[in-house]
């Protein structure tokens, strides 16, 4: 009989339980099958360029987020950001994505944990594993960006997602441990992750760059109001009438039944 710890090395389902039970998942003989949505959608980027080599869903949402594990394909993924400092930016890079013939998408980040890197971002996705090929890419891209945006506007190459180094600490100090080899083996053997990954579509890109408009707005972004044709009223932004200064006359509308009592006593 395996000892306690022994099982909870092991133990695979305990983590997944809550999906299977939610519907996200469900068992199937000895695999854990993981269906997702396509993540084209429900987002707040404009994918431009769609990345088929990694397995992101899998790595991030179920190894790292779920088992807590940093995994070896994380560890060699390098990526090339660019932090856009205005909604103005923000459009011209995802045209400028949009000429470039590389994995990349750009959009907003609004979850609280990560917006102190920056609210607008771009990503292009280099090949996984070649830090040499990603230094190219780096590269190109702040070229491209200087040229098409600003000579300010920062461009980083980076490894890994900032949850990752939230979690694990600076990246240059990852280590992949027995331990964590051992886990991701025995994970590798029993999820399945089924996933369909379209291209995005322009119906969803025509929403996200409306949302992009509406959110720069209210976080006070200046260059908002240029892209708002009806700038204040369709944007929820007309100037609050305040009473602590001035004593404007509050005005009542009489409805009929009131005007009728009114008459009667006038005529008394």
């Amino acid at each position: 009989m395996m000892k306690f710890e022994e099982l909870q090395a092991v133990d695979i389902a305990g983590a997944a339980i809550p999906d299977v039970a939610s519907g996200a998942a469900e068992v199937k003989g000895d695999k854990i099958v993981y269906k997702y949505k396509p993540l084209a959608v429900d987002t707040p980027y404009c994918i431009n360029v769609l990345e088929q080599e990694r397995e992101c869903t899998k790595w991030h949402k179920i190894y790292f987020m779920k088992f807590k594990i940093l995994p070896r394909n994380c560890m060699h993924c390098w990526k090339v950001v660019c932090r856009p400092r205005n909604l103005d930016e923000l459009l011209e890079l995802n045209e400028l994505q949009k000429k470039m013939d590389i994995p990349g998408k750009c959009g907003m980040e609004i979850r609280e944990t990560e917006t102190y890197k920056g609210l607008y971002l771009g990503f292009w996705y280099c090949p996984l594993g070649d830090l040499k090929g990603a230094r190219e890419v780096y590269k190109n891209a702040k070229r491209r960006v200087r040229g098409a945006l600003s000579l300010e506007t920062p461009v980083i190459l980076k490894r890994g997602c900032t949850e990752m180094e939230n979690a694990f600490g600076p990246s240059h100090l990852w280590t992949y441990t027995p331990q964590t080899r051992f886990k991701e083996m025995l994970l590798d053997t029993t999820i399945v992750v089924e996933e369909e990954k379209p291209p995005q579509s322009a119906v969803i890109q025509t929403h996200v760059i409306a949302f992009w408009i509406h959110y720069a707005h209210r976080m006070g972004d200046k260059t908002a109001a240029k892209h708002i044709e009806n700038y204040p009223q369709s944007m929820g932004s007309i100037p609050t009438t305040t009473y602590h200064d001035v004593l404007p006359e509050i005005k009542e509308e009489v409805v009929p039944h009131e005007i009728a009592i009114q008459r009667l006593s006038e005529n008394k």
